[in-house]
């Protein structure tokens, strides 16, 4: 594996290295410990072993478990904090702020668990039922140095949730081009021919806009599969409130919107206090409650 050298000096630094202090003119020993790893999301499936996005437990913060079509034979599984009803049995929810976390410990105990089944059948049960493979993470690898917390020390990357994801997501949604779906009772999408004038006035803001704050970003209405994550958050956190505003059927979809916006705009600060944090917290689960209900 091209993590195995990587794994040897993590366990070398984490014994520690005798090093010349210049300012005290005398040696000392460093010690250095690797507490965190960054990576879109298929990376980070699978330097976790996680199954991935489209399985039935596919987050790697929580244990929530997904549903799929079956009447269309769909293999994929989602994830809707209210899945859809069957008959005869209770309506089942997710708590958003009250998810079943995932732990180190947890991560440990899958792991055992699939490394000590007997058969491939039993693997793949224990597998798929906690969204886990039997892979590289092998036990006596995991314990050389221990600073690595399988639940904690994989954080969600800003760029590949925000604007490599929700964002085009969200346009695709509005120009009725999101995996077949039609709006059912609701009515956020947006009539083509005002497409058409959102594209010509997004290529037209930017033409006196300096080049420092963002480079040219293409008619979103036919050139948006050019746009970078950078054209992305550019569009949707200083365009799109203006050029969106009065252009859906209704107030509330651009208000939805705008508080994407928010959320986006304040993962983004430097620094943050922990008022900041419960206000965000609770500002992201009713933005995603909102989304359930106004858009799927």
């Amino acid at each position: 594996s091209f993590l195995v050298p990587f794994e040897n000096d993590c366990a070398k630094l984490a014994n520690g290295a005798l090093t010349f202090n210049s300012l005290e003119k005398q040696m000392f020993w460093l010690r250095a410990y690797d507490i965190f790893k960054l990576g879109d999301i298929l990376a980070i499936e699978k330097l976790l072993e996680i199954r991935g996005h489209n399985g039935f437990a596919p987050c790697r913060s929580c244990l929530i478990t997904g549903v799929r079509n079956k009447s269309d034979n769909k293999t994929n599984y989602y994830v809707p904090l209210t899945p859809p009803t069957q008959p005869d049995t209770p309506n089942p929810h997710w708590d958003p702020l009250h998810l079943p976390l995932r732990s180190h410990a947890h991560f440990e105990e899958v792991l055992q668990e699939i490394d000590e089944a007997e058969t491939a059948v039993e693997k793949e049960r224990i597998g798929k039922k906690n969204g886990l493979r039997a892979g590289h993470l092998h036990l006596s690898d995991r314990q050389r140095v221990g600073s690595i917390d399988f639940s904690k020390s994989f954080p969600w990357e800003w760029m590949h949730v925000f604007p490599e994801n929700i964002v085009p997501m969200l346009v695709k949604h509005w120009t009725g081009k999101f995996k077949g779906m039609d709006t059912g009772k609701e009515d956020y999408q947006i009539a083509d021919h005002i497409w058409v004038e959102i594209g010509e006035e997004t290529a037209a803001a930017i033409a006196s806009i300096p080049a420092a704050f963002v480079r040219v970003l293409g008619n979103i209405a036919d050139d948006h599969l050019s746009f970078t994550a950078e054209s992305w958050s550019f569009w949707i956190i200083y365009l799109a409130p203006t050029l969106l505003r009065n252009r859906f059927p209704r107030a509330k979809y651009h208000k939805h919107l705008c508080e994407l916006v928010w959320i986006m705009k304040k993962t983004l600060q430097f620094s943050i206090t922990h008022a900041e944090i419960d206000e965000l917290e609770q500002r992201i689960v009713n933005w995603v409650v909102k989304y359930e209900k106004s858009v799927i």
